[in-house]
């Protein structure tokens, strides 16, 4: 199904909103190391969504990003759905057990981390991560199609009703 004109507009606004947020993630360690040690408080815009345990970050160079790999796999995944959504044109909707189904990698991996075994490394970490929160932001442009759509009747020309 396409996607009109104005919802289109409304997806590539949400991407790339999306997309700024992952290369604030992605850029802030650097940030804090060449411009200036301030930058830090831009860590606890993050702070009550993800835990920061800097083990658990990946390290792009220049120190731990302010989010554990998981969550910036959900960041990107959901800038990649929103993306290919607005880049296509298209409503995708991927079937909720599916979403369901990708995200298995990451319940288990969650749950392990509770019984004291072993977990996933960071980069696996961010990969099965990716992968159920594109489906998320597919999900989430078809929902701003959706609101975007126009409902109104349309208009007459010519004709008092």
């Amino acid at each position: 199904m396409r996607i009109g004109r104005s919802q289109r507009r409304w997806i590539g606004a949400t991407a790339v909103a999306a997309g700024l947020v992952c290369l604030g993630v992605a850029a802030l360690p650097t940030a804090e190391r060449s411009l200036t040690p301030e930058v830090g408080w831009a860590r606890l815009l993050f702070r009550p969504a993800c835990h920061q345990i800097p083990d658990r970050c990946l390290d792009l160079g220049d120190g731990p990003l302010p989010v554990c790999a998981r969550c910036f796999g959900l960041y990107v995944g959901g800038w990649l759905g929103l993306t290919t959504a607005f880049l296509l044109g298209r409503r995708f909707r991927p079937k909720i057990w599916w979403v369901a189904l990708a995200a298995l990698p990451s319940v288990v991996d969650f749950a392990i981390g509770f019984t004291g075994l072993p977990t996933l490394p960071s980069w696996p970490r961010f990969a099965v991560a990716v992968v159920p929160a594109t489906m998320v932001g597919l999900l989430l442009a078809d929902a701003i199609a959706s609101v975007g759509a126009d409902s109104s009747p349309p208009r007459t020309r010519g004709r008092i009703a």
